[in-house]
């Protein structure tokens, strides 16, 4: 993200960012470069074999590993069962690390047994590019929103029973999803808008209430919350499924509502469809929230507090 980068320049720490190339060729070059810096981040990555582990260790002992999903059960995310080699390559990888750096406390847990430094740092978001819902103008819709990728889709359509009571209930009611495909929903009117990152933010604005349905499993519990972040940097009120760092971000009836059962999404949803007041307040509550703990420049600050740490160590 160039916003952090750029707040890592601030903060007296230069930033060279570099895709982890392939073939024997290019992980010589690799390894060639990270002698030159002082720190190395390994982002999610955890294809190095153990070999090339001990080689990039021996080029620079200050490794750091960051993860903001749960890469060692990579099977769930691709509904496969698990065999345990993601956890394998993920064990070899912080063994060799210095540092990591997690999205929640359950990723976290599952590297502090083997690695001597581990930090919480949820994803953060850039408030430079968010300008929060224009609450002034009224219109005849109220837009329930999903922003993700495709590959999430079918936490929407596990929801279809409570968007075709809602359609019904409620005239003025539309799901929107802004993604790089869609789904439709019989009984459920639909605005599908092609995702852009240039756009994101106007998509963002657009909605009144925004989503994030979740499986309550070994991946879901991975994922940072980082989509309903995106939706109270905007002042939009959340409710998600009160699965893993989710639990956090959202305070029960103060920036949104947690729900689990079709039930509880439908009352959460008819709540807040049918309180513009209330829609309000929770959503400029969620904006004060991300801006107090969860902004670019608290996250770069506590980033550059750990790596100082590692950097300042005996190796």
């Amino acid at each position: 993200m160039t916003a952090c980068f750029d707040e890592f320049r601030k903060n007296g720490v230069d930033v060279i960012g570099m895709p982890i190339p392939s073939g024997l060729i290019g992980r010589i070059k690799l390894l060639r470069e990270a002698s030159r810096h002082d720190i190395v981040v390994i982002q999610k990555k955890t294809s190095f074999n153990i070999i090339e582990l001990k080689l990039l260790r021996r080029a620079n002992p200050r490794l750091v590993f960051d993860m903001d999903d749960a890469v060692m059960f990579h099977e769930l995310e691709h509904h496969e069962p698990l065999t345990g080699k993601n956890v394998k390559k993920f064990l070899r990888t912080i063994n060799h690390c210095a540092g990591v750096v997690a999205g929640n406390r359950f990723l976290a847990a599952f590297a502090e047994a083997n690695c001597p430094t581990v930090k919480v740092l949820p994803t953060p978001v850039d408030m430079s590019n968010c300008r929060p819902k224009d609450y002034g103008t009224i219109f005849d819709t109220v837009i329930v929103g999903w922003l993700g990728v495709s590959g999430n889709l079918h936490y929407l359509r596990r929801l279809a029973p409570v968007f075709r009571a809602l359609a019904e209930e409620f005239p003025q009611f539309r799901l929107k999803i802004v993604s790089n495909d869609f789904i439709d929903i019989p009984g459920v009117p639909i605005i599908k808008e092609r995702w852009s990152l240039e756009g994101e933010s106007e998509s963002l604005r657009s909605f009144d209430i925004g989503i994030m349905p979740l499986d309550d499993t070994l991946w879901g519990r991975g994922k940072c919350g980082y989509k309903i972040l995106q939706y109270f940097s905007v002042g939009v009120p959340a409710v998600a499924s009160p699965v893993g760092i989710n639990t956090e971000f959202i305070k029960n009836g103060e920036t949104g509502f947690l729900a689990m059962s079709d039930e509880e999404w439908a009352e959460a949803l008819r709540c807040l469809i049918q309180d513009a007041a209330g829609r309000k307040a929770m959503g400029l509550a969620g904006l004060a929230r991300v801006v107090e703990r969860y902004s670019v420049e608290r996250y770069v600050m506590q980033y550059v507090a750990l790596l100082r740490k590692i950097h300042e160590a005996d190796f």
